[in-house]
């Protein structure tokens, strides 16, 4: 297998290849479009010059802590042309449809935030969640720990105000039911939150929820395959070959694209550099690399050329 290539150092020929060899783009969001505090230069108009060259772009994110309008602001923001509500797909959007296929009808409990928590709600999921304002004491810990409803799946996902509380009531109710399914959404290990400021993810909460209830959980977000085969559905991917998965991470982005069958690329406006990806074991580095999105519109300036 040979080493990833930078798209911009790709002969003119080679790039129109490249641009001939996907006629879908798939994108993860945070780092790649945009930073979750901060703004990437230049990429609303790449995926203005994607959709111009004819490609179809939609839009991944294992980030659900923003509303669907709060994800449509953002891509205004940044200029980016014609992008709905159904070209973007994270976490809770992908729970809402497993729930209504294995768990129809059934009470959750949700370890998500509230925009998730709302989303849960438009759709009309009945979830149980906590929001705990007060001073704990023991005492009143016992009583929010107390089980008045079995339900049928705990649901974690990113959760920046999550408290112990929450997490303990999550826990509770796996232990207390051994038909509760844990599913989960957002479980990357790093989130780059603004420019040169990476902070730890939602990995390790997840594991020490495992780790107590020695359950194992059904992932919904990036890189479960169980994702991937959604994706087939939703987007009708018919030749997966055809599909490009451009992402920032190695394991969240790469690897997942690589699973599905599609193309990859790795840009480094995300959490990672060019040293991290080549000394990544040769099967888990992508396909090509960017410095960023905004690489792509200086790749089809010079095929127009």
């Amino acid at each position: 297998m040979a080493p990833p290539r930078h798209i911009l150092e790709l002969s003119r020929q080679e790039q129109r290849q490249f641009i001939d060899s996907f006629d879908m783009v798939i994108s993860d969001c945070d780092g790649v479009v945009w930073l979750l505090v901060g703004w990437i230069p230049g990429t609303g108009a790449a995926v203005n010059a994607l959709k111009s060259a004819g490609k179809q772009i939609k839009f991944v994110s294992n980030n659900s802590f923003r509303t669907d309008e709060q994800y449509m602001a953002k891509f205004e923001h940044i200029g980016a042309k014609n992008v709905h509500d159904d070209d973007v797909v994270h976490p809770v959007k992908t729970i809402v449809r497993y729930l209504r296929k294995h768990r129809p009808g059934q009470r959750v409990y949700s370890l998500m935030s509230l925009e998730a928590n709302e989303t849960l709600r438009k759709h009309g999921i009945d979830f149980e969640s906590l929001q705990v304002k007060e001073h704990l004491t023991a005492a009143s810990l016992v009583d929010h720990l107390s089980i008045d409803k079995p339900v049928g799946a705990v649901l974690f996902d990113i959760h920046l105000d999550m408290s112990y509380v929450e997490l303990a009531k999550a826990i509770r109710h796996l232990q207390q039911n051994d038909d509760c399914q844990l599913i989960a959404g957002g479980s990357d290990v790093i989130m780059p939150l603004a420019e040169n400021l990476n902070v730890a993810g939602f990995f390790d909460f997840l594991e020490h929820v495992k780790r107590y209830t020695q359950r194992e959980a059904t992932f919904l977000g990036k890189p479960s395959p169980i994702l991937g085969e959604m994706f087939s559905e939703m987007f009708d991917i018919s030749d997966p070959k055809r599909c490009i998965f451009i992402g920032d991470t190695l394991v969240q982005d790469v690897q997942f694209g690589k699973a599905c069958g599609y193309q990859s690329l790795l840009v480094l406006s995300g959490c990672l550099t060019k040293e991290d990806m080549f000394n990544a074991p040769i099967d888990a580095q992508p396909d090509y690399y960017a410095d960023s999105l905004a690489d792509f519109t200086q790749l089809l300036q010079n095929i127009q050329e």
